[in-house]
């Protein structure tokens, strides 16, 4: 996850109104609680936050930056928080139980995000490369410096591919969290051999 590569992007939120993002990012998360991610739309976004299309534009290229936005906010602010402690798969487990909730707190957005982190939008995959740099960086604190590259890589695919899971409604979050604790436990044990 961490080296995925992402093009330049057009907007950069650094240096812009603070003010002006969290209106756009709070009634974006408004409408995508009561009208789900496919009736998401810009205009209704701006009607909400008071502010022009051209406004909200100059900050967010389309609906999916704005909904990968929010859920990089929310990324970031969980990764932000001590790492459990224990041994490797106490840790692991720990850490996908957080993400099991946190994608439930906000089922909305995780599933929107889902779908709009996949975007081509160079704005887009920039913030796609922040969230699995961060879920990453978390996930390897997690097993511990004692765990193989090859194991930690396996991780990181398997998160990516729990999460596109979960977000697709294959499964729930907090199955996708017991899920990926099952397979850390197969590959810390694969580890030791």
């Amino acid at each position: 996850m961490a080296s995925a590569a992402a093009g330049p992007g057009r907007r950069t939120l650094a240096g812009r109104s603070g003010e002006t993002v969290d209106r756009l990012l709070e009634a974006g998360l408004a409408v995508l609680r009561e009208q789900g991610y496919e009736q998401l739309s810009m205009r209704e976004v701006c009607r909400r936050a008071g502010l022009t299309h051209a406004t909200a534009y100059g900050y967010f290229s389309a609906k999916q930056h704005l909904v990968a936005e929010i859920y990089w906010r929310r990324v970031r602010q969980w990764c932000e928080t001590p790492v459990p402690t224990g041994t490797p798969q106490e840790c692991l487990a720990a850490v996908f139980a957080e993400l099991g909730a946190l994608a439930a707190a906000e089922p909305a957005l995780s599933v929107a995000a889902s779908a709009a982190v996949l975007s081509r939008d160079p704005d887009v995959a920039q913030i796609r490369t922040r969230i699995g740099a961060a879920m990453s960086t978390r996930v390897r604190l997690a097993a511990g410096s004692g765990c193989s590259e090859d194991v930690l890589d396996a991780l990181d695919i398997a998160v990516s591919g729990a999460m596109v899971q979960a977000g697709m409604g294959y499964s729930t979050y907090q199955e996708m969290a017991l899920r990926l604790s099952r397979v850390a436990r197969l590959l810390l044990s694969a580890n030791r051999h």
